[in-house]
């Protein structure tokens, strides 16, 4: 599994080396990183012709960094706050979500599972 993304200064100087003609071990040995990255850096060179990264799979998320710790500020000043309220205070922000998704967000973190009023006092 993949732990960081080297810098496009480092990719750029394995292509730079393997172009030269220099084999995976001494570019390894040369540039102080593993030969399995060497490798995987020049094969995606290979495939798609360039050293920028590519863009990621899946959907990106809905709440941004900053709403989602503002929404875990709000929740700890306040421990009695309902979902409702933190679904306004998002959208006051600029960011409408649902109370699902605001909930899913404070449980992830806070390990928290918040519910509205009406489910609390056993109402559908």
């Amino acid at each position: 599994m993949k732990s960081k993304e080297h810098t496009r200064q480092l990719r750029d100087k394995v292509i730079e080396k393997f172009k030269a003609g220099l084999g995976y071990k001494k570019i390894s040995q040369a540039l102080n990183i593993p030969r399995s990255t060497v490798q995987a850096i020049i094969q995606k060179w290979k495939e798609y012709g360039t050293t920028v990264n590519l863009p990621r799979q899946g959907r990106p998320p809905k709440l941004t960094g900053r709403t989602r710790r503002a929404l875990i500020r709000n929740a700890a000043k306040r421990p009695m706050v309902t979902v409702d309220e933190l679904q306004r205070s998002t959208a006051q922000v600029g960011e409408s979500v649902h109370r699902t998704t605001i909930s899913r967000a404070l449980h992830k973190v806070l390990g928290v599972l918040l519910f509205s009023r009406d489910r609390e006092a056993g109402q559908s």
